[in-house]
């Protein structure tokens, strides 16, 4: 189990498949999303705590997890600051493939710019999503959950992509990549 302090908002955590078993789940069990599945959760969220010292100091937690190529899991915490559902400005969608961000793009529906950046072997599509509906986000994440990596929508991810990461379509990398 892997744990990463992303901000002072968000921490992630990747699972091997052996390290889900252990905790008596699997992928089946996990997508039924039932008290099992949150008591699950809180035990990583607790266990993270402990190994990274990172506190939730107020506001509920949001989850979210997604089954990589391996089968490992990747499930990353965010910590909202208040009742009501985050200001979501862009969403960040990381593939190690060039190919599983071609096959997201020419299903997804996108309507706001994109951008496609490229970072230490990973590419990373920034969706500007600032004007989409709950139901639209759960649809464009729940889409990006088969061709993705990885998935969020931390502000400072987001700037930190764009600063460090190499631009390579910048405006409409969704339409230019869904047309190929």
């Amino acid at each position: 189990m892997v744990f990463s302090v992303l901000d002072k908002q968000t921490i992630q955590c990747v699972m091997s498949e052996k390290e889900i078993a252990d905790y008596g789940m699997d992928k089946r069990t996990i997508y039924q999303n039932d008290a099992r599945t949150a008591d699950f959760f809180r035990e990583i969220m607790n266990r993270a705590q402990q190994e990274t010292g990172f506190t939730k100091k107020g506001g509920s937690i949001a989850v979210h997890a997604a089954f990589l190529a391996d089968e490992s899991l990747e499930i990353t915490f965010s910590i909202e600051m208040d009742t009501c559902p985050p200001e979501i400005e862009t969403a960040i969608l990381k593939a190690k493939s060039l190919h599983g961000i071609i096959d997201f793009c020419a299903r997804a529906l996108f309507t706001d710019s994109t951008s496609l950046y490229a970072y230490e072997g990973s590419y990373f599509l920034l969706a500007d999503v600032r004007d989409y509906k709950m139901r639209d986000m759960a649809v464009l994440f729940y889409a990006a959950d088969e061709y993705m990596d990885g998935i969020c929508y931390t502000k400072s991810i987001a700037a930190f992509v764009k600063e460090h990461g190499r631009c390579i379509i910048k405006g409409n990398a969704a339409e230019v990549l869904g047309s190929l």
